[in-house]
């Protein structure tokens, strides 16, 4: 089975990219399933109808999401109607969609989202529970619904935190990837027990910016210390991305590779 993770798609030209990558990836690949984290796909934050039906229009099996969830308030009583979108499983006010099934040629793929709890801000954390604890819940009930494969994406800020949970699951599952940061970390490596693991995918957006935002914005914030509200960035976005390799019968991953142009 091949799995393509494609990062957190930034605003109108990560969507773009999508588009002109994903079709190509899954052809030339022979991608089996695909995973994107949308949580930035309407203008920077958050995901919209319109943003997830394009997602899934060019390819993606599965969209994740992650704190931006919140964002778009007018969008909590849709999300759980939209059959391919995953919630963070450990968010206390929003409930459904734990976790998404797909099969394809007889293969059963798992996915579930996970939310950080360190360095993401007390106000997010107030509504997020432990992710150790709740990993172990949805990873049972996946159990029990005879997957072949299940896969994390662990949206969160702390390294310490991703690779802790990635040591904490390394025998329960087979793919753990990082996402939120929105920078592309050189670590992709499958550990002993088989599992694939990066702590973050990175991003698909504007690559002359500051994590898909507009870098004069970014800047003035840290200067003047100061609120000011992000923008979306407009230029030609970076794409970044890893596919991994499992071998069929033993379920354990045999390569992992970034993709990162």
């Amino acid at each position: 089975m091949r799995l393509l993770v494609i990062g957190d798609i930034v605003g109108r030209p990560g969507l773009d990219r999508l588009k002109e990558e994903l079709p190509l990836l899954l052809k030339n690949e022979n991608i089996d399933f695909c995973v994107v984290n949308g949580e930035n796909s309407a203008g920077g934050k958050g995901i919209k109808t319109k943003e997830y039906d394009e997602i899934i229009s060019y390819g993606a099996d599965f969209v994740t999401m992650g704190n931006h969830l919140y964002y778009r308030k007018d969008m909590a009583n849709v999300y759980i109607t939209l059959p391919r979108l995953l919630l963070p499983a450990n968010i206390t006010n929003l409930t459904g969609n734990n976790y998404v099934i797909v099969e394809k040629n007889n293969v059963k793929v798992g996915v579930f989202n996970l939310v950080g709890r360190a360095e993401m801000g007390d106000n997010f954390t107030a509504n997020a529970t432990n992710p150790f604890t709740e990993a172990i819940k949805v990873i049972e009930q996946l159990d029990n619904e005879n997957v072949d494969f299940k896969i994390l994406d662990f949206h969160a800020e702390a390294t310490a935190e991703k690779i802790a949970l990635a040591q904490y699951l390394k025998d329960k599952i087979n793919c753990f990837f990082g996402t939120h940061t929105h920078v592309q970390t050189a670590d992709e490596m499958i550990f002993d027990t088989g599992m694939a693991y990066i702590t973050d995918v990175g991003m698909v957006g504007p690559s002359d910016s500051v994590l898909g935002l507009k870098k004069e914005i970014a800047i003035e914030r840290f200067l003047t210390e100061k609120f000011i509200k992000y923008e979306c960035s407009s230029n030609k976005a970076i794409f970044n991305a890893i596919i991994v390799e499992f071998d069929d019968n033993t379920k354990k991953a045999i390569s992992i590779k970034r993709i990162n142009n």
